[in-house]
């Protein structure tokens, strides 16, 4: 599964899928059929060579009702150790994301970390380990506005889109408690299979089906655990990936922050409390796009001054998943 794709397209099937994934990544095969147009069977087997193929995958993490801390980090490194750093990058746990860009960093790095403690020990402890780094500059997150758990492909229609919302309702949390060691081993399986069954989640965590469900639907409803659909982005119809750092006056902070994230290009808009007032991760289809999103911003949010932009050139790790240097999952 190493060697490279060549001339692979996402067909139109595939993209109706996978948006349809986007929205209720958990759902039945047989939920799906009718709004993808194939049944259950056929998606399935789909699912699995994307899957196979590292082309698509379920990404679990934890999410806004869980205690967590993350920083985006800008780091320049001489250039002969860029590859040995990224190696030992990737091994970190706190480093979710590695962007290796173009511009003005070498690296933009998504980091996470249960506490401040542990953030600030990564940052200014671990990182002082890495040889070849010549410079770093972290922007503390204060707010996440939106990820990528928003993001659509626009390959289903919004009746579509609205059918599927109302057949698979989003999971709510209930009043059954979850104990810590439940909750835990549920995560880490979710970790690793975000799409595995009812049925085996019981089987694995040695508990009754109900409770199972309940323990499931209160991590997911109340967003301590997000499962959501990630894809190879080289092969996507947004090939191309740019962060864009801004700076806005506090007063406006807010509004612009709420703005940035209607933008349907938008995969992370987060307020830091770095050097720049906000930073913005997008996929376009085009790099020439870039021009056409920055008098967007200029004519819709004119309080905004894009201070600096860089051009993902590989992404050795997403999410806490490694991917190969076109783009796709290492599986």
């Amino acid at each position: 599964m190493g060697q490279p794709l060549r001339d692979f397209e996402f067909d139109e099937r595939d993209l109706r899928l996978l948006h349809a994934l986007q929205v209720r990544p958990r759902a039945p095969w047989a939920a799906l059929s009718s709004i993808v147009g194939a049944d259950a069977v056929t998606l399935a087997r789909r699912w699995a060579v994307l899957q196979d193929t590292g082309l698509a995958w379920m990404t679990s993490y934890r999410g806004s009702g869980a205690s967590s801390v993350g920083a985006v980090v800008e780091i320049s490194c001489i250039p002969s150790t860029l590859a040995g750093i990224v190696r030992d990058l990737a091994r970190e746990r706190e480093v979710i994301t590695i962007d290796q860009t173009a511009g003005s960093r070498d690296l933009v790095l998504s980091v996470l970390s249960a506490s401040e403690a542990g953030l600030t020990t990564f940052l200014l402890e671990r990182l002082a380990t890495f040889a070849g780094i010549t410079s770093i500059r972290t922007h503390r997150i204060i707010r996440i506005v939106t990820d990528a758990q928003h993001w659509r492909l626009k390959s289903l229609h919004d009746d579509e889109v609205s059918a599927l919302e109302r057949s698979v309702p989003q999971p709510q949390p209930s009043k059954s408690v979850v104990t810590d060691s439940v909750e835990d081993e549920l995560t880490r399986i979710l970790l690793i299979e975000g799409r595995a069954s009812v049925s085996d989640l019981a089987q694995w965590l040695r508990i009754s089906p109900a409770r199972a469900k309940s323990a499931l639907s209160n991590i997911l409803g109340a967003q301590r655990v997000v499962v959501r659909l990630d894809i190879a982005r080289t092969f996507s119809p947004w090939p191309v990936s740019v962060w864009y750092f801004l700076r806005v006056p506090p007063a406006k902070v807010d509004g612009v922050a709420a703005g940035l994230a209607r933008l349907d290009v938008a995969r992370l808009v987060a307020t830091t409390g770095g050097q720049y007032s906000l930073v913005l991760s997008v996929w376009l289809r085009r790099v020439e796009d870039m021009a056409a999103l920055e008098r967007q911003l200029g004519e819709r949010l004119p309080y905004v001054e894009i201070e600096d932009r860089s051009i993902v050139l590989r992404t050795p790790k997403h999410m806490g998943k490694r991917l190969y240097p076109d783009g796709r999952r290492i599986v």
